[in-house]
């Protein structure tokens, strides 16, 4: 577990894409949507305890209630997209810097989606 750890620290210090704007800029803004999606999540539903709107389909309505902690999951796998694109945009910049921005701006988009999805869930469970 050590080695993982060690590798992914050398990665981080060695790859000149973090100096990068697009790059940098980019999975900053998509932390920054996604600790505001977790911020939303804990000071909206934490004082829910009955079931919440976890789903809704513009065809049928409300398709899925449950707990408001499973709504933890959506700022959850923003974290896990975050991360996962920042570590392989450093890894693939030198040899190609288009595709290290397209992980970056996919990073960005899909904390922007997960964010939209957090404040439509809180405005349809006021």
């Amino acid at each position: 577990m050590n080695i993982i750890f060690l590798k992914l620290r050398q990665l981080i210090e060695e790859s000149p894409a973090k100096r990068d704007r697009l790059v940098s800029g980019a999975l900053i803004a998509a932390a920054v949507f996604d600790l505001l999606s977790l911020l939303a999540v804990l000071l909206y539903f934490w004082r829910f305890k009955e079931f919440v709107v976890l789903q809704y389909n513009i065809y049928f309505g409300i398709s899925s209630f449950g707990p408001w902690q499973y709504l933890l999951l959506l700022p959850l796998l923003g974290w896990l997209i975050c991360v996962a694109n920042f570590l392989l945009a450093l890894k693939v910049y030198l040899r190609d810097k288009n595709l290290s921005y397209f992980l970056s701006f996919t990073a960005l988009a899909a904390a922007l989606i997960i964010a939209a999805q957090i404040g439509l869930l809180v405005y349809m469970n006021l």
